[in-house]
């Protein structure tokens, strides 16, 4: 499961990165300042656009840069597509609004888009007659989705290509950075990046083709140029200003927000009110709960109607009379367990003089009598950002009920639980079902909702009950004293707790096949060095491990089972199998874990030390060596052998950074679990459950975990933020 950053900002803080798995990460120089500079001024006037496609969902993301100081914005024409809705977006977050379409050239893949409000400062036009061979060049764009990404390069030269004039450069090009501008030494466009070629290469429109086409605009106002979903207007007609309304099969979809209070946008049907008896009816699904979406009618113009809405999953019946908060009255708010969130819901108003009966999904929530207004047009309504979307809007004397009636309702589960899971549906069973009309759909699908959540929850539980028996396994493991525990074993647990149809039995049986194998390879060789080289000829050459080098964040490389059967793995996997081997055969191999990496020593009686770097071919290295591998300098002192539990701590430690990065909460919770079921101690362990556990819904988790952190006091734990999460869930009721 992910969850947003900016969980992951408030409580992984205090992880350890990426690098502190058995690696290293390399950094980026820095830019000289002039260029810093150049960058800097570049990308204030880059902005991205994401187009949509004919579904109207985003298609792609491409580049955009302001030139001049009117507005304009440049970009491929391939990137906005035609008559498309597309958006603009500033670094800073900040969306602006296409208001005009300046000029276009298909042929050249060039448009000109003049933006509403405020536009950043735009980007001075060069010479591209005078661009040379060589010359340096830098672009700022979103390429892959990565917004303000600067790549630099040089001009190769100047070309025909399938008839037009381009620029040849080289450098990094992706989707994504089309529409960016090329930019030379003094911060001039000379291009607009159109097309990747190969790696490193690709081609940009020269500026001058720009410049003609802006000395020719031909403008078109947006609402002429996007044709693309656009709605009947002979059927419906938008009211108020902001947003967009679009039609795509059969589904009316309402996005952005109205630029009066509460971004509430209308848009009416054309059909008047049937006098002062009458329904209105329409299926409405919300893309968030936290917006506003339904019905409005007695409407005599953008600001008077009456509205009635799902919000924040209560249902609102309001009487508009003006565009201001204080000309809104909120007639009746109530909860209403037949609503779904997220899903399609039905929603119906019955007029009867001023008398106003509102229903969800075939139940009547609100009903009450207001004279305020009186008949007008109906039609939908939306507030707020989130999206929605509509569909099956009707109006008139009366409506068919779009849904079925409570005892129908009953009878059509009864149907539909006869139905053998083994066996098609009998024939009789989907006629009888088909009698009941189109509304049965809506309670099949309801149904299978149902199944579908109650299947997740006993899935969810069979989870929860697999790795509270993974913890009490390992503690049981763990619970020898002196540390003298299989560690084997151990980390095969860790294994489990990822992967519940895994087997430890048989991994063990394997690793005592291999032992007696090695014992018997050793039989009669007395040289504990001979017994070394042995025991690192039949792991390297007979058995086939390796240090894994292409997958090397891999959690694989973490999982012993894995590592057993692919041979290869992490330092401190491979560590764990070599030693385990050289203590079955009376070969002492003590493990040492050093910063970024893992290696063993071979400490024989009497004689004398080698370290040995598993992973790499099980070579005999240096301190020296070492100090390279972990990035600081080592003396003797800091060569300290971990015991059991340290090198199994620091297996799940590998496996909690692996999850940090991949933003997999679900993951994370787990191994943090299974880090203080082996160091029940840890604080910071515990103060990260905490915090997890107090953004995923388990306040109780949380609050126990708070109260050690409170009664242990340990260091290194910020004391201030664990009593103020404290006192938040303590007025919560926990």
């Amino acid at each position: 499961m992910k969850i947003e950053n900016q969980i992951f900002r408030s409580c992984l803080s205090a992880l350890a990165l990426l690098s502190t798995l058995e690696g290293g990460v390399s950094s980026a120089q820095d830019a000289p300042a002039a260029i810093e500079g150049l960058i800097s001024q570049t990308r204030q006037s880059v902005a991205a656009i994401t187009s949509s496609g004919r579904d109207g969902e985003a298609s792609g993301v491409g580049s955009g840069f302001f030139v001049g100081s009117e507005g304009y914005l440049v970009t491929n024409f391939h990137v906005t597509g035609e008559g498309r809705p597309f958006t603009i977006t500033l670094p800073g977050g900040k969306k602006l609004k296409p208001g005009e379409i300046i000029a276009v050239d298909r042929e050249a893949d060039l448009i000109v888009v003049k933006v509403e409000g405020g536009a950043p400062a735009g980007l001075k036009l060069g010479d591209s007659s005078m661009i040379r061979t060589g010359q340096e060049v830098l672009t700022v764009g979103n390429p892959l989705g990565l917004n303000n990404s600067v790549a630099r390069g040089v001009v190769a030269e100047e070309r025909q290509l399938e008839g037009r004039d381009m620029i040849q450069v080289a450098m990094p090009i992706e989707p994504g950075n089309s529409g960016s501008p090329l930019v030379d030494e003094d911060g001039q466009v000379i291009g607009i990046i159109a097309i990747k070629s190969a790696q490193s290469l690709g081609f940009a429109i020269p500026s001058n083709t720009l410049k003609r086409l802006l000395a020719n605009p031909d403008p078109m106002g947006i609402k002429r140029w996007l044709r693309i979903g656009s709605l009947d207007r002979r059927v419906w007609k938008v009211a108020t200003p902001g947003g967009s309304w679009r039609q795509r099969a059969g589904r009316l979809i309402s996005s952005g927000t109205g630029t009066g209070f509460g971004g509430r946008m209308v848009c009416l049907s054309t059909a008047k009110e049937p006098g002062e008896t009458f329904e209105v009816s329409v299926d409405v699904k919300l893309e968030d709960e936290a917006g506003a979406a339904g019905l409005v009618f007695h409407s005599s113009g953008s600001d008077r109607h009456y509205g009635f809405y799902p919000t924040n999953g209560a249902l609102r019946l309001t009487r508009f009379l003006g565009p201001t908060l204080f000309e809104w009255t909120v007639l009746a708010t109530v909860p209403c367990p037949d609503y779904q969130p997220g899903e399609w819901n039905n929603l119906r108003v019955k007029i009867q003089a001023h008398e106003i009966t509102c229903s969800v999904n075939g139940t009547e929530v609100i009903s009450l009598e207001d004279q305020e207004l009186g008949t007008g047009q109906a039609g939908l309504c939306k507030f707020r950002t989130p999206s929605a979307e509509f569909r099956r809007f009707k109006i008139g004397k009366e409506i068919p009920a779009a849904v079925l009636a409570p005892g129908d309702r009953e009878k059509v589960r009864k149907l539909a639980s006869e139905i053998d899971p083994r066996r098609p549906p009998a024939p009789e069973i989907v006629e009888s079902l088909a009698g009941y009309g189109a509304p049965v759909i809506r309670e099949l699908k309801a149904r299978s909702r149902e199944l579908e959540k109650e299947a997740f929850r006993i899935k969810h539980l069979s989870t929860l009950v697999h790795q509270r028996l993974i913890e009490k396994s390992l503690a049981m493991v763990l619970g020898k004293p002196d540390d003298d525990f299989n560690l084997v074993h151990a980390a095969l647990l860790l294994s489990k707790a990822d992967n519940p149809d895994l087997e430890t039995e048989p991994y063990l049986r394997l690793l005592d096949r291999f032992a007696e194998e090695l014992k018997d390879r050793l039989d009669g060789i007395g040289s504990p060095g001979e017994r070394l080289q042995g025991l690192i000829g039949y792991f390297n050459s007979d058995l086939g491990f390796r240090g894994s080098r292409m997958e090397y964040y891999s959690k694989a490389n973490s999982f012993l089972n894995e590592v057993i059967d692919d041979r290869e793995g992490l330092p401190i996997s491979l560590a764990v199998l070599f030693i385990e081997l050289a203590r079955k055969t009376g070969i002492a191999i003590e493990g040492i874990g050093v910063p970024r990496h893992f290696i063993v020593r071979h400490k024989p009686p009497g004689g004398e030390a080698s370290l040995i770097d598993v992973f790499d071919k099980c070579r005999v290295i240096t301190i020296e060596d070492a100090s390279r591998l972990s990035g600081v300098r080592l003396a003797e002192a800091d060569l300290v052998p971990g015991s059991k539990r340290d090198i199994l701590e620091r297996m799940v430690r590998n496996l909690i950074n692996v999850a940090t990065l991949e933003q997999d909460v679900q993951s994370l919770m787990r191994y943090l679990d299974l880090a203080l079921v082996i160091r029940a101690n840890s604080a910071i362990d515990r103060w990260q459950r905490a915090v997890l556990r107090s953004r995923t819904g388990q306040p109780a988790g949380a609050a126990s975990d708070l109260d050690w952190l409170i009664e242990n006091h340990p260091e290194g734990i910020d004391q201030g933020s664990v009593e103020s999460l404290r006192r938040r869930l303590r007025a919560q009721g926990f």
